[in-house]
């Protein structure tokens, strides 16, 4: 057994990409390639909600709120413990449709992403104005540094699903093995990071915030 990650787990062959993915397997090279996709899709996210929001401020707001329907609603005001599990729960229904919407063809996986990344970056644009700059930067960063990879890499495995059920609708791949393994690395990697963000977001944020306020 190799000691590489992913070197002996390929249940579809692919050809080898010269190059400067070339000293990758090849499906690191094509985990690369679709993180570069999903980094890409989730920043100009970001950028058209934060400026858009800058330009229309009740757009920003409508993302707030939409924001504390979906994520926040009243889970806030539970004690630590329960934070953190609802928190957790949450975020891995995310990164869950993020890989599991892949599926089709990655078209919802895509588009969650994307959405994602425009709420993040309108509500930033919001925020900034009315929350000092280093409050906001110590509410986010600590979690975020777990969190924000998770979703990166769901939408990676999503969109390597949704290229393997192609390669199978052209017999040329089978898309269940492919699904199974790809699922594999998403328990083995996706998950605990979601639930470590959790944590972080639950138990230590909260004492930061307070430290800088």
């Amino acid at each position: 057994m190799s000691d590489r990650p992913w070197q002996d787990e390929e249940p579809v062959p692919a050809p080898k990409v010269v190059g400067a993915l070339g000293q990758f397997t090849p499906t690191q090279q094509e985990f690369l390639r679709y993180f570069g996709v999903s980094v890409l899709v989730f920043v100009i996210g970001c950028i058209g909600g934060f400026f858009t929001s800058q330009a229309d401020p009740a757009f920003g707001e409508s993302l707030m709120n939409l924001f504390k329907e979906m994520i926040t609603n009243d889970i806030m005001t539970d004690t630590p413990p329960l934070l953190a599990v609802q928190l957790f729960l949450n975020n891995l229904e995310s990164c869950v449709l993020l890989f599991l919407g892949g599926a089709i063809f990655g078209v919802i996986t895509l588009l969650v992403l994307s959405f994602n990344g425009i709420i993040i970056g309108g509500i930033l644009e919001i925020v900034r104005d009315k929350t000092d700059i280093v409050v906001m930067l110590g509410s986010i960063i600590p979690h975020g540094i777990f969190e924000l990879p998770a979703v990166l890499v769901s939408s990676t495995l999503g969109m390597m699903l949704g290229r393997a059920v192609m390669l199978e609708l052209t017999g040329q791949g089978d898309a269940a093995a492919r699904a199974y393994y790809l699922g594999t690395l998403f328990v083995k990697y996706v998950v605990p990071f979601i639930a470590i963000a959790a944590c972080i977001e639950a138990f230590i944020t909260p004492a930061i915030i307070e430290m800088l306020t």
